[in-house]
């Protein structure tokens, strides 16, 4: 008995926490305290010392053994006997708690991943280790230059393994370093990540706004809180949501209690309602199987699903994670209202979930459909009744109505209640209307002559169902999601009796969501909470009826096959969770430090009023970071600044473009509107102002005196085109707009007088057709024939406007005799060589006979500026983009030929060589080596911009680096300062070998050697080139850390 009762029990010392709690909590006499007692294994009688390890005394302590000896008050028992009694009396709540907690973990580990960034460990293993194989082959190569290839690779990856293993830790602690320094370019100054997404700034900045102002705009008009800084110069209104408040509300929360800031807390909002879903995830599979492993799988997949970790992993996606938590709730909550059995039930029930209803309206904008399956789901099952019941309406029909009618109404009440308090009761009615507004979502050319922006959302891509099916997970898994929306229909209540509203429900659920895919990759999400409920419920049901069937048939111990069946299960569940850590291991932010101190400059050097004028995509990051206005961005991407900023990007007359600039920042694209009261043509107001907008302020109010207008109307426009001291402006081009070409470019060359002949004539027969487009536009019968049948056959967006593109990369060209070069170049057809002579900038296509094959034009840069010579004859649908490159060498690009002269490619890739009116205000890098181009607008066009073609300036310098990586900022900084006060130009070389951490130059006591600008990053570049010779820097600080730099000569070549 003895025995037995010491194996049911296990003594634990709590004595040295119990001190240290008392310490912890007393006020007061350190001396009182009593230190920790210090263990160690008994056999470890060997310390190795380092400079990091320092040899001490330790005196041998057995804690147990000697605290057994004190007050029994100093031992805490725990009885397990008394535990499992514990475990069985409460299982009802215990178990559901476990199931629970576990998907919570994993939903919380996924979502906070990207604090760790765990990817750079990978990109910088990769580039380590890469570098030292790179090294072998070459040395390989030069040893054994006749070495078969496959011996050859045989031979380096067993020299890379034994270097590795010669030098692991040397390697390693450089694959250390590497990461941190990749790792510090996704964090500010202070050490925060920076968020995932683009979106989420959008919303951080408005909880910043509540925490500064009270409101979530920039001030108050008429009352209502306004937002100056979008659709700049006008603003418009900033409205409260749920994401915003709950922004602020977090963290005024966390600041109680610790020092942080809006930018480290709204990085959780994601992750903590992700975590919240499991919840009532939990309880639907719970309700729907009767069981809790039901339960447990489906708040497992809800919190695992790859697309849902991928749009909720640390704020990546702004209100993404209230698409799946509030349809969640909401469906919880309304399977306990129909599923309660007394009436009082059923209204609470329908009254939360009707609460629910109107914070979702509260927090994103496409709340209705949960509210319309309810409702859809309802009137569905009141018509089943009535026909089950036809035949006996006051004894059978009457009741059943009755019981039914209470759930669903108290949801239709107080949902409209709250809805309308949060929003506004017309917002209810989206309920109806907002099913024939989702099938509208990219009509092009329907009720607008602008173009429609979602037809180029990258979310609104339209994906195949193979896809989409993927997503969630494969083939076998969304079958078996199937197959639990049928089995649902088999269960029965506890009467006995089937109730196919669940089925129901969900079916139209998981149809109409497929179906959204077809408008958009993004509404893949919209599948994922009907996938996680009908998969769990699978699961859940097959673990119940195989595990009876299993141990009646084999007459199995219950608890047993129950566990083993629960286990087999799980394996299921495999596939989703590496897509789910997939999804997070390899979340970065979008963000990095080449844009944050791109933004951080104009934050901190333009004028208040400054207007930010580049692509949409990025402009919620320049209201947030920059803190200045903007022309559009995420949210205000309409049609009208989509073509204007289109057309300024894709005109080849910078005029044009900055014309265009200032009428957007005068009053956006209120001079149409003025023009539209009084001609009320929308192809001749876009020519008029596209004329306009180039000439002085008299020439444009000549050319609208010429159209007829009065001189109160012509007042009306030119205030908007060419308003006195318009707001500075910075026009930002970046790599990433190069693959957005096809966008921007599409929407600047949008035809007007095609939009109107697509919306005239899209609905006419034939005769109507041809007859419209003669009498208005002077067409033919038979070329209105023929555009008819286009408009018949075409998709209006590909009709109206073509989708320019550039059509290769830089490409180096190889020098030929007397001038000439050969440029090789990837065409949609296959590869293509290109020969040019710069002498009479003429090119031709070598092609297999002897015929002479030009490309469209050629653009190139001569000491003037950028010039353009476009062929005659047989041509090619491209141009070729000649750039210069180094001494006497050039890239070649090829282009549409509307892109390949274009303002962009002025600016971007000719680095504003020859143009007037551009100013370079900032030139920066990424750390992946995209550029990003910042450029200040002058609108009188009096600058003079030489790139190419003047003498080279290099430097010859030197440096010392003391990195931050494995270091603190302030740390590295006290460092380069200690240095900075006892360097000299005759001891720097000692100093570099002795300090620095630039493994590379160290050797050499720092030296870099000759070097021109472009080849070091922004910072160190503008450092060095502003030194004399023999002039040593301030501390600079990079990506890399903070630097030295010692100017030994300069040159120019």
């Amino acid at each position: 008995m003895e025995d037995k009762k010491d194996s049911e029990e296990v003594v634990i010392d709590f004595s040295a926490v119990r001190r240290k709690l008392k310490g912890f909590f007393s006020k007061g006499n350190k001396q009182e305290e009593e230190p920790a007692p210090h263990t160690h294994q008994a056999h470890s009688t060997h310390h190795t010392a380092s400079p990091h390890h320092q040899p001490h005394e330790h005196k041998e302590h057995h804690p147990i053994s000697e605290d057994h000896s004190k007050s029994s008050a100093d031992e805490i028992t725990f009885d397990w006997k008394q535990v499992t009694a514990f475990g069985k009396t409460h299982a009802k709540w215990l178990i559901p708690l476990l199931c629970i907690l576990i998907a919570m973990s994993f939903s919380i580990y996924f979502r906070t991943m990207p604090q760790r960034l765990p990817i750079t460990d990978s990109w910088a293993q990769g580039t380590v280790y890469n570098f030292y194989q790179n090294q072998l082959q070459q040395q390989i190569n030069q040893q054994y230059p006749n070495l078969p290839e496959q011996n050859r690779k045989a031979l380096v990856a067993t020299q890379w393994q034994k270097t590795y293993q010669e030098n692991q830790d040397q390697i390693e602690a450089q694959v250390q370093q590497l990461s941190q320094q990749y790792k510090s370019q996704f964090r500010d100054d202070q050490g925060t990540l920076y968020l995932l997404g683009i979106d989420p700034y959008y919303y951080y900045r408005q909880s910043a706004l509540i925490i500064k102002n009270g409101f979530p705009g920039t001030e108050k008009k008429e009352g209502v809180s306004w937002d100056s800084y979008r659709i700049a110069p006008i603003g418009r209104d900033a409205p409260w949501n749920f994401h915003n408040w709950f922004g602020a509300m977090l963290y005024r929360l966390v600041s109680l209690f610790t020092d942080t800031s809006v930018m480290a807390t709204f990085f959780y909002v994601g992750t903590i309602f992700a975590a919240l879903t499991v919840i009532p995830a939990f309880f639907i599979g719970r309700i729907i199987t009767k069981n809790n492993a039901g339960g447990f799988f489906t708040a497992m997949i809800i919190a695992v699903t790859g697309f849902f970790v991928s749009r909720t992993t640390g704020e990546s996606s702004d209100t993404d994670v209230y698409s799946v938590f509030f349809p969640i709730l909401i469906t919880w909550l309304f399977l306990e209202a129909i599923t309660a059995q007394k009436r009082k039930h059923q209204l609470l029930w329908g009254a939360l979930a009707g609460l629910a209803t109107g914070l979702f309206a509260f927090a994103w904008t496409g709340w209705w459909y949960i509210a319309t399956f309810i409702i859809i789901t309802s009137i569905a099952h009141l018509l089943a009744l009535l026909v089950i019941h036809r035949k006996n309406w006051k004894d059978s029909f009457k009741p059943a109505l009755m019981n039914s009618g209470y759930s669903i109404g108290s949801y239709i009440i107080t949902a409209s209640i709250f809805v309308s308090l949060f929003i506004s009761f017309r917002e209810f009615i989206r309920i109806i209307f907002g099913p024939l507004q989702f099938l509208a979502l990219k009509a092009v050319g329907v009720t607008s002559y602008w173009p429609n922006i979602r037809t180029t959302v990258a979310e609104l891509n339209v994906t195949s169902l193979a896809n989409v099916i993927n997503q969630l997970d494969g083939k076998l898994l969304f079958m078996l999601a199937v197959v639990g929306i049928i089995l649902t229909l088999l269960l029965k209540d506890e009467q006995g009796k089937r109730d196919f509203r669940v089925p129901f429900f969900l079916a139209m659920w998981l149809v109409a969501s497929l179906y959204a895919t077809t408008k958009g990759v993004r509404f893949i999400l919209q599948i994922t909470p009907v996938y996680a409920i009908a998969l769990g419920a699978f699961m859940g049901i097959a673990w119940e009826y195989s595990s009876r069937w299993i141990s009646k048939g084999l007459k199995l111990n219950t608890l047993v096959t129950k566990t083993i069946v629960f286990l087999l299960l799980v394996l299921l569940l495999i596939q989703p969770i590496k897509t789910g850590y997939s999804q997070a291991y390899n979340a970065v932010p979008s963000v990095n430090d080449g844009w944050y101190n791109t933004l951080t400059k104009i934050k901190n050097e333009a004028p208040q009023n400054a207007i930010i004028t580049s692509w949409w995509d990025f402009g919620h990051w320049f209201k947030a970071i920059a803190d200045r206005p903007v022309t559009f961005d995420g949210g205000t991407q309409v049609g009208h600044d989509a073509y204007w900023v289109g057309k300024a990007l894709l005109t080849n007359d910078e005029k044009l473009t900055v014309g265009i600039v200032r009428m957007l920042n005068c009053g956006q694209n209120n001079a149409f509107d003025e023009l539209d009261k009084i001609l009320n043509d929308t192809p001749t107001e876009i020519a008029l102002l596209n004329t306009m907008v180039t000439q002085t302020k008299e020439m444009a109010i000549k050319t609208l005196h010429d159209q007829g207008l009065t001189a109160e109307q012509i007042a009306g426009v030119v205030q908007y085109t060419h308003c006195d001291n318009p707001p500075q402006d910075y026009f930002i081009t970046s790599d990433d707009m190069i693959g957005k070409a096809g966008v921007w470019g599409h929407f600047g060359s949008w035809n007007y007088e095609k939009a109107v002949m697509y919306q005239k004539t899209r609905n006419l027969n034939r005769a109507e057709a041809v007859q419209f487009l003669v009498s208005h536009f002077n067409l033919t019968e038979e070329q209105a024939d023929r555009t008819h049948a286009e408009i018949q056959s075409t998709e209006a967006d590909r009709w109206i406007s073509p989708w320019p593109s550039y059509l290769s990369g830089r490409a180096g060209c190889q020098n030929g005799p007397n001038g000439t070069l050969a440029c090789p170049v990837g065409t949609p057809q296959g590869n293509a060589l290109i020969l040019v002579d710069l002498a009479t900038a003429d090119a031709t296509l070598k092609v297999n006979n002897d015929e002479i094959v030009h490309p469209a034009s050629l653009v190139y840069a001569d000491k003037e500026g950028v010039k353009e010579k476009r062929f005659e004859g047989k041509t090619v649908p491209f141009s070729l983009v000649l750039l210069p490159a180094g001494e006497k060498t050039y890239e070649g690009i090829l282009a549409d030929p509307s892109l390949a002269y274009s303002t962009f490619t002025k600016l971007f890739f000719f680095e504003g060589h020859g143009v007037e009116c551009f100013s370079k205000f900032d030139d920066a890098r990424t750390f992946t080596g995209g550029r990003i181009i910042t450029w200040a607008v002058d609108y009188n066009c009096g600058q003079s911009n030489q790139v190419y073609f003047l003498p080279k300036e290099e430097v010859e310098a030197a440096h010392i680096l003391i990195a931050t990586s494995g270091r603190s900022e302030e740390e590295a900084l006290k460092i380069i300062e200690d240095l900075q006060q006892n360097v000299t130009v005759k001891n720097f070389k000692e100093y570099a070998q002795t300090y620095s951490d630039d493994p590379g130059s160290k050797g050499q006591g720092g030296y870099l050697g000759w070097f021109g600008k472009g080849q070091m990053v922004p910072e160190f570049e503008q450092a060095a080139f502003s030194l004399k010779p023999n002039e040593i820097s301030k501390p600079v600080k990079t990506q890399f850390g903070y630097h030295l730099i010692l100017v030994l000569d300069t040159r120019k070549t």
